[in-house]
């Protein structure tokens, strides 16, 4: 008798560990959109850094829905996407710069009957040159920058010496240069580039609104 009443109460423990697992899952998945930032910003015409997908579900076994709605589309537009893998859906939106401002982005998830939605204070930053000088050899390339943080450069022009001065109120943050070999980081200000380089990508964040300014230089493709 004793035999069956601790096997009872091991059978009982089981039991109850099982569904305390599973209010804790559905209690950490219970709002899909926790992690979604309530406000965030970027800085119009910065190099693209190829970031991708703003931010992401956690995974479900039930479908998700998702519909994301820009208030001023003047300022950023918003995209979104939904995927199902190996038998988990999950879903995500992208944002894009429009211009200078800041506007609202409301976001709205659906899992089975249940609905959730956040909304995210969105600014955008006017573009900045960082950069007051930058020149790479005898070349100065300061000027490409002032509109965007991307210059397209004639072929053949990523050579010899490479020197930068930053403007006041941003700090250097990386420097990537691109080769046919790879990538190379230990870029050191005044000199040569790396033989065969075909790209730099600088990496600045302002001091004033802690946004990052990125600047994409790269020689035309033929």
């Amino acid at each position: 008798m004793r035999k069956r009443k601790n096997a009872f109460i091991i059978v009982l423990a089981v039991i109850m560990a099982v569904f305390a697992m599973s209010v804790s899952v559905c209690a950490a998945q219970k709002d899909p959109l926790s992690q979604m930032p309530k406000k965030t910003s970027t800085v119009f015409r910065s190099a693209a850094t190829g970031m991708g997908c703003d931010f992401f579900t956690p995974e479900y076994t039930t479908k998700v829905k998702i519909t994301a709605k820009s208030y001023n589309t003047k300022v950023v537009t918003v995209k979104t996407y939904a995927f199902n893998r190996n038998g988990k859906s999950f879903a995500g939106y992208e944002t894009t710069p429009k211009g200078p401002g800041s506007t609202q982005i409301k976001v709205t998830v659906k899992i089975g009957s249940k609905s959730y939605t956040r909304t995210c204070r969105y600014t955008v930053y006017k573009w900045e040159n960082p950069l007051k000088t930058l020149k790479i050899g005898s070349k100065a390339y300061t000027a490409k920058l002032n509109r965007s943080g991307t210059a397209v450069l004639p072929k053949n022009s990523l050579n010899g010496k490479f020197t930068y001065k930053l403007n006041l109120n941003y700090k250097l943050e990386s420097i990537y240069c691109y080769t046919k070999k790879g990538v190379v980081t230990n870029i050191k200000n005044g000199k040569n580039l790396p033989k065969g380089t075909n790209r730099i990508m600088m990496r600045m964040k302002s001091r004033k609104n802690n946004n990052f300014y990125n600047v994409l230089v790269y020689v035309a493709q033929p």
